[in-house]
């Protein structure tokens, strides 16, 4: 194949064969001195080298070192396994892009694979490639004679040997300690600047490339907000990875090294900047949002989360509970010392309305980090919103338990604002609000309406505006927990509360039919996805349910017993985590609860006061 040298920035080497003679396993090698100097002759050029071999690691690296080149190569990948799938995830780890990485190897079946998992590569034979190479890189100009582009890749090396140690990317940010600083003498650094915009592709936004003369015009240009960015943490010192260039707020110029990549420096320099405008051109790795800047970013103490607090929590330890208003009668019965924080349904100021859509993970994860303008746009469209809902304590970095309810997720329908990636989820999912023949009933309150007033009129506008996705299914929300343990404090532990897969058996409304087979798929799904991860625990209701007589009034609703056992366990799970101890209820208070869930399971659950009298007994239980 043709190999255009100028965009190389990589070259992953085989060994036997290739790179010296013979095989190392067998009949021994003999270094080949041209292609020696040739790896040494690409560092000086700036080009790096890696090696991709089928080998003893530790005989091949005594090899290396006797022929004087170990120090030379980074992100080594060297034993018995297939080399397509190592090459493609050493060019991740790196940072780099397929078409900027030559992959030299004698055996067209390795060639071949590595084109199969790595689309773009160049992928060629020695034989045919290594001579031009060699002339090639005789003539270039040798631009680091420091080895400056090697000694960054090596500690990027030991950065992705470092981040391996930790259950999650997120962890492992809190632990870098990053410095991030955007500095003005962009003139003094124009050189660099001016091989940044021609060099980067991944994290380029805009993909303006401008000669040195229009830079300079530029940077002397008083009208335009300049800078470039360095990045160093515990790791090492990167030096200067981006720049932009904004004039009246929009970013004509916004890129980035592939050295930044995965470190959140796009978003904390976006985000510092005010959020410039920026028409994205092409495709880029990292989306850029309307959110704040990552706080694990410039941190007034460093070391690692753990030492800072993650694993052993103090007595006064914060705790948030979030999920629907049965979740207070469980928190009720805790005599804890620490910070509580409750996200229960609340009857909404502003519409006089019941709002518990906030606690699905649709909503959680996405609406506290809309923009304002699309807050208010959400408020004024979905008249079943209140401005309440788009504030969380999730996300509080302190935060050291969540205790989250999974019962609003199979439940409720979503919608997406047409043309936009605006959604939203609301209501049980037989109420389809853009379904003409739904709309008499859920006008009138037969299907379920959480107190809100809709007319005709409205959900003529509302089905205008948006379409019905439907409810989210067990692979979605796994997807979402995904998410939302990338966006929580590493030190934030997080405990699921499971659906029953017993059927409830009495009356019941459209919306709840087969819930039992439904929560199974999602409680199945979930003890998957948690399997293993010490930060995930997990209450399974059905552990608590005798019988038919366990539940009130649907199969999410339950008697005063089964949320006390329930929150047995949960005093286990703080006391696991925190270490805190729980004061002892006394009989009076005890009595007390046993008479405020007589009454609170006589009442009308969806009656609108029924949160407000539940939770009444629950304190005055408490003094």
């Amino acid at each position: 194949m043709e190999v255009d040298f100028s965009k190389i920035k990589l070259v992953v080497w085989d060994l036997d064969d290739t790179f010296w003679s013979g095989t190392l396993s067998e009949e021994g090698i003999s270094g080949i001195d041209s292609n020696i100097d040739l790896v040494k002759r690409l560092t000086d050029i700036g080009i790096v080298n890696s090696i991709c071999s089928k080998n003893d690691e530790d005989q091949t690296i005594e090899k290396l070192k006797e022929l004087g080149v170990e120090d030379f190569f980074v992100f080594k990948s060297i034993d018995w396994t297939p080399k397509g799938k190592r090459i493609s995830a050493m060019i991740k780890d790196m940072g780099l892009r397929n078409v900027n990485v030559l992959f030299l190897d004698d055996n067209p079946v390795n060639r071949n694979e590595a084109l199969h998992y790595c689309e773009g590569l160049m992928a060629a034979d020695p034989n045919e490639v290594l001579p031009p190479l060699k002339e090639w890189a005789a003539v270039q100009e040798p631009k680091d004679l420091a080895h400056k582009r090697l000694k960054q890749y090596q500690v990027l090396e030991t950065k992705v040997k470092s981040r391996n140690e930790f259950s999650s990317n997120l962890e492992f940010l809190y632990s870098t300690e990053t410095v991030v600083e955007i500095k003005k003498d962009c003139l003094a650094q124009i050189d660099r600047i001016h091989e940044l915009i021609h060099r980067t592709n991944q994290l380029n936004y805009t993909k303006k490339r401008i000669s040195r003369e229009e830079l300079e015009a530029i940077l002397k240009d008083q009208s335009y907000n300049t800078g470039y960015v360095t990045v160093k943490d515990k790791f090492g010192d990167y030096g200067i990875v981006g720049f932009f260039a904004i004039k009246d707020n929009i970013a004509e110029h916004f890129l980035f090294s592939c050295r930044a990549i995965g470190q959140g420096v796009e978003q904390w320099v976006f985000s510092t900047l005010g959020y410039p405008q920026l028409e994205v051109k092409g495709e880029v790795i990292t989306k850029l949002e309307i959110v704040p800047p990552p706080d694990w970013i410039n941190r007034t103490s460093g070391g690692k989360a753990e030492e800072q607090g993650a694993t052993q929590p103090s007595a006064g330890s914060k705790i948030l509970f979030k999920g629907p208003c049965d979740l207070s009668i469980l928190a009720s019965y805790l005599q804890y010392k620490g910070e509580v924080i409750e996200e229960f349904t609340y009857l909404g100021p502003l519409r006089h309305n019941e709002v518990e859509h906030h606690n699905h993970s649709e909503n959680y994860l996405n609406l506290p980090f809309l923009g304002e303008s699309d807050r208010k746009l959400l408020v004024d469209e979905c008249i079943f919103n209140d401005p309440g809902m788009f504030t969380t304590r999730m996300f509080d970095r302190d935060l050291d338990i969540i205790f989250l309810s999974t019962l609003h997720e199979p439940h409720l329908a979503i919608y997406r604002r047409k043309g936009s990636n605006l959604k939203v989820a609301f209501g049980e999912w037989t109420g389809d609000l853009t379904d003409p023949s739904k709309w008499d009933s859920i006008i009138s309150g037969a299907q379920y309406n959480y107190m809100n007033k809709f007319s005709r009129e409205y959900l003529e506008e509302f089905a205008g505006k948006y379409e019905y996705l439907g409810p989210l299914d067990e692979k979605g929300y796994v997807e979402n927990l995904k998410v939302l343990m990338n966006k929580i404090s590493p030190k934030t532990h997080l405990c699921l509360i499971l659906g029953s897969e017993i059927e409830y058996e009495g009356k019941t409304t459209p919306a709840y039919v087969n819930r039992a087979e439904k929560h199974k798929k999602f409680n199945d799904a979930i003890r998957e996805f948690v399997s293993g991860n010490s930060r995930l625990h997990l209450i399974n209701i059905t552990d608590y349910i005798e019988g038919q007589d366990s539940f009130s009034d649907n199969i999410n609703h339950f008697q005063r017993k089964v949320y006390f056992q329930m929150s047995q366990r949960v005093r286990d799970i703080i006391a696991e985590i925190t270490g805190v101890k729980f004061r002892e209820i006394s009989p009076f208070k005890r009595y007390l609860k046993k008479l405020g869930a007589k009454y609170t399971t006589s009442i009308n659950r969806n009656a609108w006061y029924y949160p407000l009298v539940a939770k009444l007994f629950h304190r005055f239980a408490d003094k």
